[in-house]
């Protein structure tokens, strides 16, 4: 007889499920110290192992972890990988083998599956507009989320931003969608969720105590939606052009992410005003239209695409077919890109959360002032994460040192030494 007090293996045998393999492949490594350096949100666009400080450590485990989630293996097949990988490496970790296999194993499976469904519930809701909350009775079940179980709720309410499961550490909870004709032959009615009252909760980092905003019910590093931040909420065309009309829809903000998303050039004692490099490019001629910018990148790329290695060790894809939505008034400085990616000042990187979608985006910026004609021009080149890869975003020169400055935040990943 099995013992009732043994907690079976988890096993996500299956058919490959497309939605978390692409959501799991989008990811870009982030070495960290401890699970605090990255929250919430952060997490739908950057891949972790706590305190896997080295990028070939972290390649290895998002290796063998998008295989589990694309061939459907078992926290017993992820298990031998990891006795391979810490070895290779030589890595010293915090917990019992046991311990920490089943939390690498759980979240990054569980986060995967519930992004996907995500996706699919946006790609639906016309037909099947609400979500029902599942509660999967476990060992320790949580009050809240036995509360919650049954709960028919809008997919479009703000209510699933904190409670999109999974919940909290071991929370197997799911949501199942529901079309108007199930909900009214089974007599299940809408519930009208009260406004959140979300609360702080302090946590412990290696440099001090951060907080964290959340719910009742709600773990502090589950406290977001995976598939929501990473995909974002599926608009109505109406929606869209409302959000375009308001100037909503250009709009990006901050989103706290961990300790790290505190710093800043002030805080971290960096100069004020950068100093001015001498440009090895010259300016190109201003254009006024989409055909006379793309030869000017065509030239500064050296063919329709390519990748140049950057300051900070990574790889960025710079495609004349991405950066032909910059402003055309920008064009006489697009020659310099290539050396604001080699020779920056600094190299920003923060995570910044759709206004209107909720789609969340891993943007670095790597910043850097030229001497130009007689001015001092300050460049921004803006990279984002597009399928796990580093892609050219934008292009900003600025004269305005102050708008410089305020995109000096967030985490310091390289800096040039005076």
């Amino acid at each position: 007889m099995a013992d009732p007090k043994k907690r079976p293996e988890v096993e996500f045998k299956g058919t490959p499920f497309k939605e978390a393999i692409d959501f799991f492949q989008g990811k870009v490594r982030v070495p960290t110290r401890a699970y605090t350096d990255l929250m919430g949100a952060a997490h739908s666009k950057g891949f972790m192992v706590a305190g896997a400080t080295k990028d070939e450590l972290l390649a290895d485990f998002q290796e063998t972890i998008g295989r589990c989630i694309r061939d459907g293996l078992t926290l017993e097949d992820f298990r031998k990988d990891f006795d391979r990988i810490v070895a290779a490496h030589g890595w010293s970790y915090n917990g019992t083998r046991g311990w920490r296999t089943r939390v690498i194993f759980e979240t990054n499976i569980r986060t995967s599956y519930a992004a996907g469904r995500w996706q699919q519930a946006q790609r639906t809701k016309r037909m099947r507009p609400y979500g029902r909350y599942v509660h999967t009775p476990n060992r320790h079940p949580r009050e809240e989320h036995v509360a919650w179980d049954g709960k028919i709720v809008p997919l479009d309410d703000p209510w699933w931003d904190f409670r999109w499961p999974p919940n909290g550490w071991g929370c197997k909870c799911a949501v199942e969608t529901v079309s108007e004709q199930e909900r009214q032959r089974e007599g299940w009615q809408i519930w009208n969720p009260p406004p959140d009252n979300t609360r702080s909760v302090a946590v412990k980092t290696p440099d001090g105590m951060i907080h964290v905003e959340t719910v009742e019910g709600v773990d502090p590093s589950f406290a977001y939606n995976p598939g929501k931040s990473a995909t974002g909420m599926r608009l109505s065309p109406r929606q869209v052009e409302e959000a375009r009309e308001d100037g909503t829809w250009k709009n990006w903000r901050p989103v706290p992410w961990g300790d790290a998303s505190r710093e800043s050039w002030r805080s971290l004692g960096r100069p004020e005003t950068l100093p001015p490099d001498t440009p090895k490019a010259k300016l190109a001629e201003k254009t006024s239209t989409v055909d006379e910018l793309r030869p000017v990148l065509e030239k500064m790329i050296g063919a329709d695409s390519a990748f140049f290695a950057a300051a900070d060790g990574t790889v960025v894809w710079l495609s004349v077919e991405t950066l032909l939505h910059v402003n055309p008034d920008r064009s006489p400085f697009l020659p310099f890109i290539p050396e604001v990616l080699a020779t920056p000042y600094e190299v920003w990187m923060d995570f910044e959360e759709h206004a209107t979608t909720g789609r969340v985006e891993l943007k670095k910026r790597y910043v850097k002032r030229l001497r130009i004609g007689g001015k001092e021009m300050g460049l921004i080149m803006v990279v984002q994460v597009s399928k796990g890869q580093l892609v050219g975003w934008t292009f900003i020169p600025t004269e305005r040192g102050r708008y410089l400055d305020n995109l000096r935040r967030g985490k310091l990943l390289w800096k040039r030494e005076e």
